[in-house]
């Protein structure tokens, strides 16, 4: 009776088993039966904090300012090393900015530059670009089709950016973190440092403008994060910010600012437009005088 109740068990777990799909234990399948696939490995979380409450209070600091003196230096890729000092108005939703200083080509030679970025266009007098002899300033355009647009036009949203915080993180503050955190000193005053990561993909689907959203796609294409470092001081207001990346034309940008007597005066103004050329091909940058 006993094997009798065991040899019925068996046929019944086999009968069972399949009714079930389930192989034997030889590990073959029945025929069609497709092999389980693992599932895919849960998305490694990322612990590092979110700066948007620290943004968020950094951006409403500077829209309360207004205005700032800064000076701008690093490199500027094919346009050279770059050091200057002027202002930035923060009044519009994209910062107006006006610089004076100097370029410095891979040759060593330095030249005279002014810089002014006004609403959506930009303004370069150099004796390097000559595009009339009565007028001195060349026009750049966002998407022009000249050739000062397609060359510097890359390299000025680089130096808009550099100047105003609020265009590398407006909109886009939950999709950064805060990489790293440290006390230092700057010009002998204490600040704080914070090594700030832009998720890109991330970024691109958050931005509400049209122009950044378009920035951030081509980004992550690239790289999956965008570096900045910014400085504050005991009062939450920037006192350096540095921004890099790789620039259509330009090549690598690498520019900081270091701000001083937030909401200073800060009238900026575009060339008068008799003074405006446009620069339609490289025969018209000049080799500098003497």
């Amino acid at each position: 009776m006993h094997r009798a109740r065991s040899r019925t068990f068996a046929v019944a777990t086999a009968v069972l088993a399949a009714s079930l799909g389930l192989g034997g234990c030889s590990g073959t399948q029945p025929a069609g039966h497709q092999a389980a696939q693992p599932l895919p490995a849960p998305p490694v979380p990322d612990t590092r904090p979110d700066a948007a409450p620290l943004l968020h209070q950094v951006l409403e600091r500077i829209d309360r300012a207004g205005s700032v003196r800064s000076q701008v230096q690093g490199d500027l890729g094919m346009a050279g090393d770059l050091r200057s000092d002027g202002t930035v108005s923060y009044r519009s939703e994209r910062a107006d900015v006006a610089l004076r200083g100097t370029t410095r080509m891979r040759d060593g030679k330095e030249q005279p530059l002014r810089v002014a970025v006004v609403g959506d266009d930009g303004y370069l007098k150099s004796p390097l670009l000559r595009p009339a002899p009565d007028k001195p300033w060349v026009r750049v355009t966002p998407g022009g089709t000249d050739f000062a647009s397609r060359l510097f036009g890359p390299a000025l949203d680089q130096l808009r950016e550099a100047s105003d915080p609020r265009t590398a993180f407006a909109g886009v503050e939950p999709a950064t973190k805060i990489q790293s955190r440290s006390e230092e000193q700057l010009d002998g005053k204490p600040v704080t440092r914070y090594d700030l990561r832009v998720v890109t993909e991330r970024a691109a689907k958050l931005a509400r403008d049209p122009h950044q959203r378009q920035r951030l796609a081509r980004a992550a294409e690239k790289s999956p994060e965008q570096d900045y470092q910014l400085w504050l001081d005991p009062s939450g207001m920037p006192v350096r910010f540095s921004a890099s990346k790789s620039v259509p034309q330009a090549g690598q940008v690498s520019l900081t600012s270091q701000y001083r007597d937030w909401g200073a005066p800060a009238e900026i103004q575009a060339p008068r437009p008799d003074q405006v050329g446009t620069l339609d091909s490289p025969a018209q940058a000049a080799q500098p005088p003497g």
